[in-house]
């Protein structure tokens, strides 16, 4: 458990009014009009009570339009959430995998746990830390995007599911300014090309329609000695007006690829500062190299396949959604938000770890492996030499003395992460001034993945085009050939669905003119299937890489390469591997209470506390003890980690200005594990 005390004093953001010339061809609409309005008399739609002004409502919030977004040129979508006040979104990692976190609540591992990104109001996956499923990972920014909205923890905790720290919202542009737009933008000092478009208008007097999207390709904003940039998107939505409000049709097609850059060597100098090692600058190169592009590998049941490093992080999905926004009866609001989502891709990419030792001089890693080696029999090698070559590349065959890094290529294939998310609520407004909203939360979210065999590679420390080694012992047997140090280091096999039920409630109401008090409740129930399969470290079977007709050391599953890791190829079946069957419910009340002072016009003084859960999803089952045989839980977990958060704060907003300033205190409760390491924390 760990306690947080921070003050937040959140940055100006400096709002003006949006002309809409660069993107319209007609002058004043309704949509137009909207976004002219002062930012603080705009109306908060993700995760607040309804009806509540930026002003007025008792949480943090913060909000974004096309031209503020403009501004921060932002090359990846965690470069918008960046610039949000109180959000910490890591984008180092390129166009994905960033990691996200919002007012200091501790990030132990990748992705947002505490924190869901949001499209138009829903969820885009319901966990953001899947395993290599960072919920960022199938999101882009556009110029479909008219407005980025954040709320910082708070009503979060009722008016979502798994996000009581806070939810980001993209919300969609929906045509009612008609026009377009088309641009292109590229790197200024890397290779980048990309070109957006926008365009939408009126069909009929009470229908309108909306496309945009992008297609880029190019290397990225690190050097890796290809193009791993490729692919876009097109997002599309139709709104038919009634008299009583509006039916909105969204569609999203997403088909995109590109390099991500994971943890490499650092130098440590002491009194806290890092510096580049000898050959390699991890603040501004990649040990993503185009001399090891395409791998000859294996899936889980050892069946041969061929993988391209240069996929990257691959994105697909399909989604298809329906808003339903309706007034059903006098100041009685019916709100159906629903979207189906079919989502697929991959990750794989260079990962620097600490065996057989850590980055540095070759001679060390030569050593240390035949060291640890042992032959079929369980013998010994004859370590009195050894000798490093250039496997690939410039120089290949020559004798090499510089420095050297273990690559644990994290090679994941994205089965399934579709979900179905349905969130209905109903809204009464009464004439006694009690605003009460009642809703049911409903999302089916899978997850099935493949970690396949993940190779270990020994390659030079360079930051440019990294090349393959091979090390032989004294008796010229192979340690590392051709840069592979173990074919299947290991294979995991995901196939998991989480269901969340979730009935809340919400009743606002004004103690005086200028006092506005609101109290939430939610009880969520997650419901867990599957199971896991896997196997660590090396192979069960012998497999022939080099088709020579020969078992050789790593290629022999009795043998032993670098202390602990079995050569051959993995096999996964029921006979030779673990398995985690998961088979449980859990259960979380959330609760939110909370108050403004509007003590003029433009300035608000508000407090509040709220307590909310997180399911803690498929990072359960690597924390040991959790589980029991039939997948049930232990006494050990609940299935939810929580946090408890207290606010106070103040807000003064005009036109052209708006200041939130709050402290707050936040207790969160934080279970992990981390693959790499094996540890389990809490």
């Amino acid at each position: 458990m760990k306690k947080h005390h921070t003050l937040n004093a959140l940055t100006l953001a400096v709002c003006t009014a949006l002309s809409g010339t660069a993107f319209a061809q007609e002058s004043a609409t309704p949509e137009t009009e909207a976004k002219s309005k002062e930012k603080f008399e705009q109306i908060v739609v993700t995760a607040a009570p309804g009806g509540a002004t930026m002003q007025e409502a008792s949480v943090s919030v913060s909000a974004f339009d096309e031209e503020d977004i403009l501004k921060l040129a932002p090359r990846s979508t965690a470069e918008v959430f960046r610039a949000l006040p109180g959000i910490r979104a890591e984008s180092s990692g390129g166009g994905g995998n960033a990691n996200i976190t919002i007012r200091g609540i501790p990030l132990a591992t990748g992705g947002s746990k505490f924190l869901q990104l949001h499209e138009d109001g829903l969820p885009v996956l319901e966990y953001g830390d899947i395993n290599f499923g960072n919920a960022d990972n199938f999101l882009r920014y556009d110029w479909s995007v008219a407005n980025v909205e954040a709320v910082r923890g708070g009503s979060a905790s009722t008016f979502a599911s798994n996000s009581p720290g806070g939810v980001i919202n993209m919300i969609s542009n929906t045509g009612e300014a008609g026009g377009g737009a088309i641009g292109t933008s590229f790197g200024v000092d890397y290779e980048e090309f990309r070109l957006d478009f926008r365009y939408g208008g009126e069909i009929t007097d009470d229908l309108y329609y909306h496309i945009a999207g992008f297609a880029r390709g190019g290397e990225g904003p690190r050097e890796t000695g290809y193009n791993g940039d490729q692919g876009g998107q097109v997002k599309f939505n139709i709104t038919k007006m009634l008299d009583n409000g509006h039916i909105r049709f969204y569609y999203k097609n997403l088909d995109d690829k590109v390099s991500t850059y994971l943890p490499s060597p650092v130098l440590v100098k002491g009194d806290g500062e890092y510096g580049p090692v000898p050959g390699y600058d991890a603040s501004s190169q990649a040990l993503n190299s185009a001399y090891n592009t395409n791998i000859s590998t294996f899936d889980s049941f050892g069946n041969p396949e061929n993988r391209d490093v240069r996929d990257g992080i691959e994105s697909k999905v399909s989604s298809f959604g329906v808003e339903v926004d309706l007034e059903v009866a006098e100041n009685l609001f019916l709100l159906n938000k629903f979207r189906i989502s079919d989502i697929s891709g991959g990750f794989i990419a260079p990962f620097t770890d600490g065996f057989p030792a850590g980055p540095g001089d070759v001679s060390n890693f030569a050593s240390a492996l035949c060291a640890g080696a042992l032959d079929g029999d369980g013998n010994p090698l004859n370590c009195d030499s050894t000798t490093v070559t250039l496997a690939n590349g410039p120089g290949a065959g020559d004798v090499y003395t510089g420095q050297a890094f273990t690559n644990l290529q994290f090679d994941t294939r994205i089965n399934d992460l579709g979900n179905m998310i349905n969130d209905f609520s109903l809204r009464k407004e009464f004439d006694n001034g009690i605003d009460l909203t009642v809703g049911y939360y409903y999302s089916n979210q899978d997850i099935a993945t493949s970690w396949s065999s993940w190779q270990t590679f020994i390659q030079t420390l360079d930051g440019d085009n990294s090349q393959l080694l091979t090390i032989t012992d004294g008796d010229g047997v192979e340690l590392v050939s051709n840069g592979l140090l173990s074919p299947s280091f290991l294979s995991w096999e995901w196939d998991l669905n989480y269901v969340t039920k979730a009935p809340y409630m919400n009743i606002g109401f004004e103690l005086s003119d200028n006092i506005l008090i609101d109290a939430s409740v939610r009880h969520d129930t997650t419901e867990a299937s599957g199971e896991l399969i896997s196997s660590c470290c090396g192979g069960n079977a012998d497999f022939d890489l080099n088709g020579n007709g020969v078992i050789e050391q790593i290629e022999d599953a009795s043998a032993t390469n670098s202390g602990f890791i079995r050569g051959g190829v993995i096999n996964l079946n029921r006979a030779g591997a673990a398995s985690q069957i998961v088979d449980y419910s859990a259960n979380n009340t959330s609760y939110s209470i909370g108050g403004s002072y509007l003590l003029t016009d433009s300035q608000t003084f508000f407090a509040r506390y709220s307590k909310g859960g997180r399911a803690i999803a498929d990072r359960l089952l690597q924390i040991g003890g959790t589980l029991n045989a039939d997948g049930s839980l232990t006494s050990t977990t609940s299935g939810y980690d929580t946090t408890k958060q207290f606010e106070i704060g103040y807000k003064y907003g005009t036109k052209d200005l708006m200041v939130n300033a709050t402290l707050f205190d936040t207790v969160t409760e934080d279970t992990q594990a981390e693959v790499t390491s094996g540890l389990t924390f809490m």
